[in-house]
């Protein structure tokens, strides 16, 4: 694991350059927690290095397990931290039962509708927000080429404190923490906060009945459409691993979308 002192993350251990980060009166610092290992590690070690974390902040989608978010929320608690859990008002069921279920071609949309839309909220009458995240360039191939430490964007500022730290670093630094971990990453191989579709693979509503979540499986395969539109027929997670490739997803969009990836090398348990 990148080295420490006094037992603590450094801004050297995490290879960012903190003059990049605004820090201003009005700065507003925001660790984004999914419930997934890497955004764990990433709210903690922002915690170590930033000049000040103001809350953690929880996207719900409306489409992820009970258990996820109680887990946030023991998080939280281990970090003292404040949470917030910004949720979309609109529904994901109505969007399926209105336009079908969405497709690697619409995560654009489900992007905004259901985590981006939230992040507009928190911008508001904010000059420097800053969202600390828990990407990295070692999840998969396609972020070796686009993830940065330090990120402007239009009306926040990224930051990725483990941007460059592998899987093994940050099991190593959940241990010496001795921070909670999800029990859906054993049993899942991922947090479960979104269900989207738009990625998503027919293995997950098997896994999610195998672990005693049948009900929302079942939920997820009954938002059926009565459209004739051809884009929009497939059922939830039904298009194949190279029709998947062959979508083209804005990198942006992929910022807090990690395990949305078409799968290309990346490890299970991320966000």
């Amino acid at each position: 694991m990148p080295t420490e002192q006094d037992g603590r993350a450094t801004p050297q251990s995490v290879s960012i350059d903190l003059d990049d980060v605004p820090t201003g009166r009005r700065s507003f610092h925001v660790a984004l927690v999914s419930g997934g290992m890497d955004s764990t590690v990433a709210a903690a070690v922002s915690q170590e290095v930033a000049p000040t974390i103001d809350v953690l902040a929880y996207l719900d989608t409306g489409t992820g397990l009970d258990a996820n978010r109680e887990y946030i929320e023991d998080l939280a608690d281990a970090l003292g931290a404040q949470l917030w859990t910004l949720r979309t008002h609109e529904s994901y069921a109505e969007k399926v039962r209105e336009n079908g279920y969405p497709g690697p071609s619409r995560h654009g949309m489900m992007y905004n509708f259901l985590k981006e839309r939230q992040l507009g909220k928190l911008a508001k009458g904010r000059d420097d927000l800053v969202l600390w995240t828990g990407v990295r360039s070692h999840e998969s191939e396609r972020r070796m080429a686009h993830v940065e430490g330090v990120q402007e964007a239009d009306r926040w500022t990224w930051v990725a404190p483990i941007h460059d730290w592998t899987k093994q670093d940050c099991r190593e630094f959940l241990d010496e923490r001795d921070l909670p971990e999800n029990p859906l990453w054993d049993t899942l191989g991922r947090s479960g906060d979104c269900f989207c579709g738009c990625f998503g693979s027919r293995e997950e509503l098997i896994d999610l009945e195998a672990e005693g979540y049948e009900d929302h499986a079942e939920w997820l395969r009954n938002l059926d459409t009565e459209t004739d539109d051809e884009t929009t027929l497939w059922a939830w997670a039904s298009l194949s691993e190279h029709q998947q490739r062959a979508a083209r997803v804005d990198e942006d969009q992929m910022t807090l979308c990690s395990t949305c990836a078409v799968p290309d090398g990346g490890e299970a348990g991320g966000e």
